[in-house]
């Protein structure tokens, strides 16, 4: 079966190693036959194999070496439990080891810690923590358990919901409420006074209630003292959402594998139901969905291992929350529908996945409590952006630069700048050495990571920098860095850099579209020239480019993407025509370009001869990339918070709660673009998958655009301008009219979602 969880991922070693270790311990149970035999059994998991989970030093992951534990990084954690999302796994991994056990650790008493934890890791003792009290709760100073000091001792009063493994406790760790704040507790499951009962959940596994009356606890069961309470919850649930997190995405992966192999040998009229088009881009889209998930985990988790702040860790735990319930339950409903009347069946396993998908995207809070939390821990980031610090000295120095040196008049503009309007814009930053941040220091460019990049836009866009791309050293100068001559890099490239030379793309053509290997444009060779005639369409700002790289046919018998060379073209070379296109925005950025007999050098072949489909799948590669940059979507998006401030609109909760998922559409995006664009940092390659960059990105743009069209009524439908006080415009029909192209140019989503289906999910054509 096609393995969905991409490997484009640098992992370290050890993390390699964790992952590698935890698919081959559940490949025993391909089958999901013991998931079965558990199914409403106490205690809800398989005792033998805990045991051989402690053997092997998972339950001590996270807990240091001085009690027996691994010290293992979040970074090294989440793969572990991706896997036992992916087998669907009943051991209580998250709730014990990693929070009831956590609760323990950051707790202050040293004692308990030293006479409990090693005993934990070893698997002999099962710890619970016992913290909810109604459903779906966030809000943990509402907690009613009361704690009231009696005669030196502590007495617990109360009940708490929904506590996972309390029949197999040997003890619960329990958050109560003192005179002077929230306290944690060691109860013993055998103490006087505890009781349990236990429900049956959708998945087979239970939920319990504690009930706690007049409980006695002396004061060295005491964990955490009153002062440490509130916080240490925060902290542990916050771990265990990143955790769950986790775990939603080896589920929702693994739903989606099993569903393609159904679809590609389950056969209805007479073809493999996979090989139909609204089937593929079905599966497309909830594939679309695991990788916004993982991408998402895997960044949040690097948040978890750079910093202890719990605003920074908050944000991080809720955005994972909110995608991975969202996506998690997305995925397994579509993979119910899609695997059609079978899938509603109990011995159909897909059924498996959507119970437990239900059941771990409430738990610890489902997407739409975790969008409002994240929405409240980033709303000085997203009220006050001027006033926020900039991540790292560089952006520091970037956001001090750019306030001084970015024009007042380039602020929002009510329409996007061309690259001819803003050549001193961009004679500054080549002064500055700040042209290319993604291209190598040898050849002129910052050298920045993806992450640094986006951070770097990021300060672009707080100014409101709304320029055309630059062909140039977003695409072409990544491709001669990478398949030019020493010739042509030095021809080219400082060129590029320095603005003297803009360039446009000729790939597109009537009739062809999307399908490069349909090409007609043909380059015959004549002595030391090629002879090029047909004509290009869609070329954005050929009106004022100094030269075109061209995809054309330099053998017609060959096979269609064995016959296609990349060429550099000066466009004012005889014979070539530029024609203007208005479009619906009344702007006339795109051109037709008609080639009549010209004449170019032979050294301007970019490669070899009849080679030139390595080229288009490279420079494609680096075009999908750019388009599939979040700035794309990041740019109306802070138009819309302008605009929505400027009219009370945060005040709406309907409002907020759709504007918070756009922003975290966007954010969500910023985690695979980060993720994708550092393997080419690496030097690697990306396949189809930097498709979905050029879906999501184009997608939320349109329904970014949806939103400030439906709030702005009437407004959005004047044909200018909206001044938003100061910062700049919104000409919001303009942009509307803008949206509604980008999921067609570069590529349509319906191409890109064939390219997906194909390419990377392996359905039949």
């Amino acid at each position: 079966m096609k393995d969905l969880s991409i490997h484009i991922d640098n992992f370290t070693q050890e993390q390699q190693m964790i992952r590698d270790s935890a698919a081959s311990f559940y490949a025993q149970d391909a089958e999901y036959r013991r998931v079965r035999e558990q199914r409403g059994q106490s205690p809800g998991y398989g005792v033998d194999v805990w045991r051989k989970m402690a053997e092997l030093g998972w339950l001590g992951l996270r807990l240091p070496e001085q009690f027996d534990g691994s010290d293992a990084t979040f970074s090294q954690t989440v793969l572990l439990l991706e896997q036992m999302g992916r087998a669907l796994a009943p051991e209580p991994l998250t709730a014990v080891a990693l929070m009831a056990g956590a609760a323990v650790l950051y707790g202050d008493n040293e004692a308990l810690k030293q006479s409990s934890l090693p005993h934990l890791v070893s698997g002999e003792l099962m710890l619970a923590l016992a913290w909810q009290e109604q459903p779906g709760a966030q809000q943990l100073a509402a907690a009613a358990v009361t704690a009231v000091a009696q005669g030196g001792n502590t007495v617990l009063n109360g009940s708490k919901c929904f506590v996972p493994m309390a029949d197999a406790a040997d003890a619960f760790i329990v958050s109560a409420k003192t005179q002077n704040g929230t306290a944690l507790y060691w109860v013993d499951s055998k103490a006087l006074g505890v009781s349990v009962r236990s429900k049956v959940r959708v998945d087979g596994g239970f939920w319990s209630e504690l009930q706690l009356d007049n409980v006695v606890i002396t004061p060295e069961y005491q964990v955490a003292s009153e002062t440490l309470g509130d916080g240490i919850l925060e902290q542990v649930i916050d771990e265990g959402r990143l955790a769950v997190s986790a775990e939603l995405v080896g589920l929702m992966t693994r739903a989606l594998e099993v569903t393609v192999e159904y679809m590609s040998v389950r056969e209805q009229f007479g073809r493999p139901i996979g090989s139909f088009q609204a089937l593929q881009h079905r599966a497309v889209d909830l594939f679309i969905q695991t990788e916004l998930a993982r991408s998402v985990v895997l960044q949040s988790a690097a948040v978890f291992d750079l910093t202890t702040n719990p605003e920074q860790r908050g944000a991080a735990a809720s955005q994972a929350k909110a995608r991975c319930s969202d996506a998690a339950l997305t995925v397994t409903k579509g993979c119910i529908q899609l695997h059609g009347g079978i899938g509603y069946t109990d011995e159909c396993n897909i059924g498996l996945f959507l119970k437990k998908a239900m059941v771990l995207a409430t738990w610890l809070g489902g997407a739409a409590e975790h969008r409002d939390r994240y929405a409240a821990l980033t709303a000085n980031m997203v009220d006050d952006t001027e006033e926020t610090e900039a991540p790292t000295a560089l952006m520091a120095e970037v956001r001090e630069w750019v306030g001084q040196h970015f024009p007042q008049e380039f602020r929002f503009p009510k329409q996007r700048k061309s690259m001819s309007e803003t050549r001193e814009w961009h004679k500054k930053l080549y002064e500055q050495g700040w042209m290319a941040p993604g291209w190598p220091t040898e050849f002129g460019g910052m050298g920045l990571s993806a992450y640094e990049q986006v951070l770097l836009q990021d300060e672009f866009d707080r100014v409101g920098l709304n320029i055309a791309p630059n062909f140039g050293t977003l695409m072409l100068g990544p491709l001669l860095i990478r398949h030019g001559t020493p010739e042509q890099q030095q021809a080219y490239l400082p060129k590029i850099l320095s603005g003297e030379t803009l360039w446009c793309q000729g790939y597109s053509e009537p009739g062809a579209g999307s399908d490069l290997a349909g090409l007609r444009t043909t380059a015959l060779l004549d002595g030391d020239s090629f002879v090029v005639n047909g004509q290009k369409t869609w070329t954005s700002y050929a009106y004022e480019a100094d030269k075109i790289f061209l995809l054309v046919r330099t053998n017609k018998d060959a096979k269609k993407q064995q016959g296609i060379s990349f060429l550099l073209v000066d466009m004012k070379t005889p014979g070539i025509t530029v024609r203007r296109i208005t479009s619906l925005a009344g702007s006339a950025d795109f051109c037709d370009v008609f080639f009549d007999n010209v004449r170019v050098p032979k050294e301007n072949l970019v490669g070899n001869i009849n080679d030139g489909w390595t080229m288009a799948k490279s420079l494609l590669g680096s075009e999908r990339i750019a388009l599939g940059s979040p700035r794309m979507a990041k740019y109306p998006l802070n138009l819309l918070r302008e605009y929505a401030q400027s009219c009370g609109l945060f005040s709406d909760p309907v409002f907020s709660a759709k504007f918070t998922q756009l922003h975290l559409d966007v954010e969500d995006l910023g985690a695979v673009f980060v993720r994708y664009a550092d393997v080419l940092r690496r030097g690697g390659d990306l396949g189809g998958e930097v498709s979905i960059l050029k879906i999501w990105v184009t997608e939320t743009f349109q329904r970014i655009m949806d939103l400030i069209t439906e709030t702005g009524a009437e407004t959005a439908t004047v044909d200018e301008a909206l001044e938003l006080g100061g910062q700049g415009q919104l000409y919001a029909a303009n942009m509307y009219f803008m949206s509604r192209p980008a999921t067609v140019y570069g590529g349509s989503s319906e191409v890109q979602r064939n390219i997906l289906a194909k390419g990377i999910l392996g359905l039949p054509g």
